[in-house]
Parts: C-alpha cells; sequence; structure tokens
C-alpha cells in the first residue's frame, strides 16, 4: 500500500455536501453552487513547509487525469476555494489541492513570517500534488490548472510567471497586482481610510468643498463612482484591517501598523488613514521587490474581475497587469474579462444586492475556456465587459448560476 492511501482518508463524498461546508467558503458565495453527484475518494490533510494543505483525489474510475490547484484569497484557510473552486472541480474530475499559503488570520503580524512565503508553499503544494497524483493513480497527470481569487489571483500570476513548467494554464479573479510601480494597496487603501469620513462627515463640520474635493480622491484612488452605495461596508470590514495586517507586513516600523488592533479605529481611522505612503514607498518597495509580478507568463491566463470591486479597484490591479503582460510581449496568452457591477466577495450581495452581479458564474465559465483553450485549442472569448453571464458563458451549463431573484441559503456575509 502506496503511503498516501496510509494517511489518507477514503470518504463517500469529498465534495461540501460530504464534507461540510467550512465557515471560510461560506463567507465567499452569494449562493450555493449546485452538486449534482457525490464524489468518493481521498482526502489527506498536512503541512506542507509552512501552509496547512488539504489534498481530495477522487476514486480512480472518477479521475479526469488532471490537477486543479486552488489559490486561496486573503488570510483564509485551505478551506476558502471549497464552495467557488473546489466542489466544481471534483465534481469534474480532478485531484484538488490547496493550502492555506502559509500565513492564515494574523500570522502576518508576527515579523518573522513574509508573504514571500506564499510562493514557496505554492511551490512546494504543486510538487507534491504531482507526487501523490502519481503515487495514486500510477501515472503523472495529463494537465494542471491552477484557480484563484484575491491574493490568491496573485498567486495564480506568479506561479505562471515563476513556473511556467509546472502548469498548462490558470484562470485568476481579483488578483491583487503586487508591483513597485503601480497603486498597489499600500498606496491607495490610506487614501480610502483618509477621504471616506470626510466625504461621509463623520466630523460634522467638513464644509461641501471638503466633501467634494474627499470624493474626488476616492475616484482617484481608483473606485467606480457607481459602487458609492458600498463603501461603507468596505471601510468597516475592508479598508482598515487590510491597511493594518499587510501595512505590519510592508513597512512594519511604522507606529500604527506596530499598534495592536484597536476598535476606535472604526470611528476614528486617522492613525491609519494618515499613513505617508509618499514618504515611505522605499520602505515598502524593498519588501514588495521579491514577490512582485512582471507580467512575463508563458501559459494562458483568463481573468475576471469585478469593476466595483471596491477593495482590489479594476483600474490598477487588472487593467494594470492586462497592461503588464501586453508590455512583457504575452499579450496573445491573456484575456482580461470585466465584469460590470461585479463586487469583491460575493458573499457580500447577501445583505444588500441591489444592482450587483455574483462573479463566481464567470469565474466557473473561465475554467471551462481555459480547459477548451489548452486541450482543444478553441479560443477564447475576447477580453471585454460582459453584464450577464448569459452573454460571457452562452448555453454552457454553469454550476453556479443565479438569477437576480433567487434567495440565498446557508450563506453569510464575510
Amino acid at each position: 500500500m502506496s503511503e498516501f492511501l496510509k494517511r489518507s482518508q477514503w470518504l463517500p463524498d469529498l465534495t461540501t455536501q460530504g464534507v461540510g461546508a467550512n465557515p471560510d467558503s461560506v463567507a465567499l458565495v452569494y449562493k450555493r453552487p449546485r452538486i449534482d453527484h457525490q464524489v468518493p475518494g481521498r482526502e489527506w490533510h498536512t503541512q506542507i513547509g509552512t501552509a496547512q494543505a488539504i489534498f481530495r483525489f477522487p476514486e480512480q474510475g472518477m479521475w479526469n487525469g488532471k490537477i486543479m490547484i486552488g489559490a486561496t484569497p486573503a488570510v483564509r484557510s485551505e478551506y476558502s476555494l471549497d464552495l467557488l473552486l473546489g466542489d466544481d472541480a471534483l465534481s469534474k474530475g480532478y485531484a484538488y489541492a490547496a493550502c492555506d499559503k502559509g500565513t492564515p488570520g494574523l500570522t502576518l503580524r508576527d515579523s518573522s513570517r513574509q508573504m514571500s512565503e506564499w510562493l514557496i508553499n505554492y511551490k512546494l503544494l504543486t510538487d507534491m500534488a504531482h507526487d501523490l497524483v502519481l503515487e495514486c493513480y500510477g501515472e503523472t497527470p495529463k494537465k494542471t490548472y491552477i484557480a484563484g481569487v484575491s491574493n490568491g489571483g496573485y498567486i495564480v500570476r506568479a506561479m505562471l510567471e515563476r513556473y511556467p513548467e509546472k502548469f498548462d494554464g490558470g484562470v485568476e479573479w481579483e488578483g491583487v497586482l503586487w508591483n513597485t510601480g503601480v497603486r498597489h494597496l499600500l498606496t491607495t487603501l490610506p487614501t480610502y481610510i483618509d477621504a471616506y469620513p470626510i466625504l461621509m462627515n463623520w466630523r460634522g463640520d467638513c464644509t461641501k468643498d471638503e466633501r467634494h474635493k474627499a470624493r474626488e480622491k476616492l475616484l482617484d484612488a481608483g473606485l467606480n463612482p457607481q459602487s458609492s452605495p458600498h463603501w461603507d461596508v468596505y471601510m468597516s470590514s475592508y479598508w482598515i484591517v487590510s491597511l493594518w495586517l499587510y501595512g505590519h507586513s510592508l513597512d512594519p516600523d511604522w507606529p500604527a501598523f506596530q499598534a495592536t488592533w484597536n476598535n476606535d479605529w472604526l470611528k476614528d481611522p486617522r492613525p491609519l488613514g494618515e499613513y505617508p505612503f509618499h514618504e515611505r514607498i522605499e520602505i515598502v518597495n524593498e519588501r514588495i521587490t521579491p514577490i512582485e509580478l512582471t507580467g512575463h507568463i508563458s501559459k494562458p491566463l483568463l481573468s475576471v474581475a469585478g469593476n466595483w470591486d471596491c477593495l482590489v479597484p479594476f483600474a490598477f490591479h487588472a487593467k494594470g497587469y492586462e497592461k503588464m503582460v501586453r508590455v512583457a510581449g504575452s499579450g496573445h496568452l491573456h484575456r482580461l474579462y470585466e465584469i460590470m457591477h461585479g463586487n469583491h466577495v460575493d458573499g457580500l450581495l447577501i445583505q444588500d444586492r441591489q444592482r450587483q452581479e455574483p462573479v463566481l458564474p464567470y469565474f466557473e465559465a473561465a475554467v471551462r475556456y481555459l480547459e477548451q483553450w489548452v486541450e482543444d485549442k478553441q479560443e477564447p472569448p475576447t477580453a471585454g465587459s460582459f453584464s450577464s453571464i448569459q452573454s460571457f458563458a452562452g448555453d454552457m451549463n454553469v454550476m453556479s448560476f443565479v438569477t437576480n431573484e433567487e434567495s440565498i441559503e446557508g450563506s453569510c456575509m464575510t
């Protein structure tokens, strides 16, 4: 008996219908994708490098001969993509693997831990997935794909740039653009945190002119003006905590980043909003340089991103990377799909959907288009903007398709 068979556990169903849905995965979806059959197979949870990893392999007769690597978002767990990617991949017969990048939760508050661990751990994860597939199925995979969201989207881009020999292609959703020459998160989040309280007149004495200038600053920092009804949610749930967490990792000597979390910042965020990123840019860039993206890809990459994303603004992170790929001479290998009214996290739509468009169906369809591009030489849709999943996916059977009228069950906001 192989070591993998000894260490892993056989389960009658590897999907979330069988193993349950982790809260980290539930928080990211508007509606859970349909699952139309059980996927029996083996599951193994282990540590790889500094990361916690999960491997789920369908039984021999259901394996499609391929691997799907899931690149997890933010500082979430190895289970965070179970609903966004894992269930669909397993249902299609993929051997599936994901890890927590090595920095779950508040790990990055530890000065000895770095974002550079992410790529090391994902290389180890991919190598081990290949080894385990050979051990489990007795043959090497025919294809290996990688797909991810947010900072997982960054992982997809980076792995295709640095280790193209390990992958046949990738799909990324709202990938974060880490590069010293662009408007990255540490240059936009301070502006959001500084200007939003003025726009909303939190002090009670802001003039009309001050509020107008604050709005202009927010728009100049990449926010879509039509997304303004959702800025308050981002302020309380994303902007402040994200700057505090990633700021500590990239500029650990700045006093506000050194401080422990303070709930008072939710009412008065000036200690963070006053971060002088222009003055500290050399310090930050020194930390970003080892992990920065270049745009040099040699394998196909499909990108989807909502243009109402208020954390990772479309103009800087999606369009910015598209330009980098084109300048690097790799534009023929890349397609960017702008999802009209798409937010950063589909889970945010549960409480207040309004005109927002769930992005998960487009992400799922993009994975299908990648398969067709790589395996059948069938060109994917040209880059462009899409306002409905029907216009993007046509008659494709999209398991995560959701109408504007459908109710949500078993989900929650992140």
